[in-house]
């Protein structure tokens, strides 16, 4: 293990880089051809035995992030908020392997 800790303010660059050049290369969104998906619960990933699959759903991790994000101050709901936003980074990834991001239409110049 070569590090002991990792920096939140590292953490917030790098997937701040990582937008950048997404919005650099003209993506401004991503489209959904498949909403659900598998997932394994933060807790049941990190116990070294087989874990359980669950369901999820890009649009109840959006829904449910926006909530939890603009409403309560509670600090006992970051931890729902970040497994809400790992889902959506896993659809982000699984999107660009997949050529799934969507770009704006070329304005033809008349």
């Amino acid at each position: 293990m070569a590090e002991a800790v990792i920096k939140i303010s590292e953490l917030r660059d790098l997937a701040s880089s990582l937008f950048d050049r997404l919005e650099a290369q003209g993506v401004d969104r991503i489209d959904v051809k498949q909403s659900q998906y598998w997932k394994v619960y933060f807790a049941d990933a990190f116990d070294l035995s087989p874990p359980s699959l669950v369901m999820g759903d890009v649009y109840d991790d959006l829904n449910d992030l926006r909530t939890e994000v603009k409403g309560s101050n509670n600090d006992a709901i970051v931890w729902h908020a970040f497994m809400h936003l790992s889902g959506l980074m896993n659809f982000v990834a699984y999107s660009a392997e997949s050529g799934d991001f969507g770009k704006p239409p070329v304005m033809e110049k008349h």
